[in-house]
């Protein structure tokens, strides 16, 4: 006999392998008038992340901790 419980909906959860990238950050220090160091650059992007609820526009918090990035789709405010 059949069981009657609903099906409970399987969580999107996958491992993505990326790498920290480095890029030339330009920026003004009032001791120098140019400076020019370089610095660690993550770059995401593929369908991947609008099955995971980023789509596009989508507004995101980061939080940092030592070692762990946590990044967080926000609810879109629309305007009436």
């Amino acid at each position: 006999m059949a069981t009657s419980e609903p099906t409970k909906a399987k969580p999107i959860c996958h491992i993505r392998q990326i790498k920290t990238g480095s890029m030339i950050y330009d920026y003004h220090r009032k001791t120098q008038n140019n400076s020019q160091a370089k610095v660690p650059w993550l770059q995401l992007k593929g369908h991947w992340l609008d099955q995971a609820g980023f789509s596009i526009d989508t507004p995101v918090t980061v939080r940092v901790m030592e070692g762990c990035l946590v990044l967080t789709a926000e609810q879109q405010v629309v305007n009436s």
